[in-house]
């Protein structure tokens, strides 16, 4: 495989894309003969323990060839090292089963039937993770959008769900067991990766009883669509946002977080970082082969944080800030 379709495959795989069911089984891939076509099923689980979990499906047509399938992995335990493994594929290694609902990648597998079940068993590792509720997709305010001849559409499969894992790491004998709460969704989109958004804001708080979900897109055009709040009582939409770097000392010390404030119908929404998990920069972390591949995906960096989400009179919510923007 050449090193500039392992470097596109290995960017498009940590660009973690919010949420679509295409017009056919609800996790049955909608590939596109787009060289920009990308489609992604997102899962993740905040775990009682402080563990943060997500698993991805990918597939792409970027870089030489197309129908390229990626199968990866984040695992972050409090005190540990992130175990991020992931397994690119090509065309004929992945497939969807319409029979049971299965899509596979190699050798993961995620399954809808009374829940959705996924497992993800890479670099002598195993992350398995068990919501109990079955992918019903749902559509958000502004979840389609329109660039030119491109698209991109986002849909909630899984917004509010228990979640059983069961994680080995590499070297370990036994498996975890843990509990908590879980989210999942699809995107499609047609859009160069590097034209698609100035910035991303995403908060999810999945465990215990106050559900929140956030999610909020700048466009280079300075739109901010999808943008909306998510809870029991409905959907809001969001007008707009602002990013707040945080960083430890001065203007030149490394970022540990970020905060945003968020305009909306119902009032303002704060969010505030309180620990950083992980910075991933794919393109950066490439050297010299990530300017062959910048042209087409930017330098996307994104940020998994532990973080508050706060409105007027109402109690502070806690949960699972993502932050992505390009940092080249």
């Amino acid at each position: 495989m050449r090193p500039e379709r392992l470097s596109l495959l290995t960017v498009f795989a940590v660009l973690t894309l919010p949420g679509l069911a295409g017009a056919g089984a609800v996790l049955e891939p909608q590939p596109s003969t787009n060289d920009n076509y990308g489609e992604s099923f997102t899962f993740m689980a905040d775990l009682d323990d402080g563990t943060f979990v997500s698993a991805q499906f990918s597939v792409t047509n970027l870089g030489p060839g197309s129908r390229h399938g990626i199968c990866r992995a984040t695992v972050l335990r409090p005190g540990r090292k992130a175990w991020t493994p992931q397994a690119k594929l090509d065309s004929d290694e992945w497939s969807y089963d319409a029979a049971s609902g299965t899509l596979k990648m190699g050798p993961c597998t995620l399954h809808a039937g009374t829940g959705t079940y996924i497992s993800v068993p890479l670099d002598n590792g195993l992350l398995s993770i068990a919501y109990s509720e079955p992918p019903s997709p749902q559509s958000p305010p502004g979840s389609e959008v329109t660039l030119g001849t491109a698209s991109y559409r986002h849909e909630v499969l899984v917004p509010f769900s228990t979640a059983k894992v069961s994680l080995r790491l590499p070297g370990s004998d036994a498996p975890l067991e843990l509990s908590g709460g879980g989210y999942g969704d699809h995107s499609h989109s047609t859009v160069a990766p590097a034209k698609l958004a100035r910035s991303w804001v995403r908060f999810r708080a999945v465990r215990g009883g106050a559900n929140v979900l956030l999610l909020a897109r700048e466009g280079f055009d300075g739109s901010f669509s999808p943008s909306y709040l998510w809870t029991a009582s409905g959907t809001q939409p969001l007008q707009r946002f602002a990013l707040h770097r945080k960083q430890e000392g001065d203007s030149n010390s490394k970022t540990i977080g970020w905060d945003a404030e968020l305009s909306g119908a119902a009032g303002p929404v704060t969010l505030r970082s309180a620990s950083l998990l992980l910075r991933s920069a794919p393109v950066q972390d490439l050297g010299f082969l990530g300017s062959l591949v910048k042209q087409v995906v930017g330098s996307p960096v994104t940020y998994i944080m532990r973080a508050v989400l706060s409105r007027p009179g109402q109690p502070e919510v806690q949960g699972v800030m993502e932050v992505t923007l390009d940092e080249g």
